[in-house]
């Protein structure tokens, strides 16, 4: 489902040049459920930024179903990230001034399908991540817990084929991280999402069935 071939990125600060991903392979099939593990600064959230096309890479190859993501056009792009990707970040990112309910709606406001029982299905996510009543609220008066548990719903909204994580999560107390993470298994084993997790935890990398290790913008299969 996710071909990558030769991928490199570089950066350049002052006058060194930083490889933060260096000539990457790695494929990953429909619907399984993966683990990128390293430390900050190990390049593994700029390869999560270019398997996504959201960050071009100066060469090689991301290739999500047999489409070579940077051969397309910028509105082709953007139409298949909207119709197989989405994005976990590592912080929430809830727009402040819309309540719970209406940020996880807002992915389908570029939905060709947007009138598809969108709401019930939102009501129904909220319910899986544990703040159905919280449909109301705005991000101010929720727990940080809360607000990524809405940011997380709002990644399912448009039933994506990819869910790519950054640090999904990364300030949740451990009870949490165990919730979110058997959401996730759930997910992937009900719905068949393929999902690329990245993390600096050697403990939720564990609950993942398949791991690599980046180091110095060189990903490797963690033994």
């Amino acid at each position: 489902m996710i071909e990558v071939k030769e991928l490199t990125k570089t950066y350049k600060v002052g006058s060194d040049v930083i490889k933060a991903v260096d000539h990457v392979d790695l494929e990953v099939g429909k619907g399984e459920f993966i683990s990128i593990l390293g430390h900050s600064g190990s390049g593994k959230t700029t390869l999560l930024s270019l398997m996504g096309g959201l960050t071009r890479p100066d060469s090689g190859t991301v290739r999500i179903d047999g489409t070579d993501i940077w051969a397309i056009s910028d509105d082709e792009l953007s139409d298949l990230r909207n119709r197989k990707i989405n994005f976990i970040y590592q912080f929430s990112s809830l727009v402040p001034t819309l309540n719970v309910i209406e940020n996880v709606l807002l992915p389908t406001a570029f939905s060709r399908d947007r009138d598809e029982g969108y709401y019930d299905f939102a009501m129904e996510l909220l319910d899986l991540v544990g703040i159905r009543e919280k449909e109301h609220s705005y991000p101010a008066q929720l727990s940080g817990g809360q607000q990524r548990r809405a940011a997380i719903a709002r990644a399912f909204i448009n039933r994506p084929e990819i869910i790519l994580a950054d640090e999904p999560t990364g300030d949740l107390d451990e009870e949490t991280e165990a919730e979110i993470m058997a959401l996730f298994r759930r997910m992937n084993e009900e719905k068949g999402i393929t999902f690329v997790i990245v993390t600096h935890s050697s403990d939720l990398a564990s609950q993942t069935k398949k791991r690599y290790r980046m180091s110095n913008g060189v990903l490797k299969e963690a033994e």
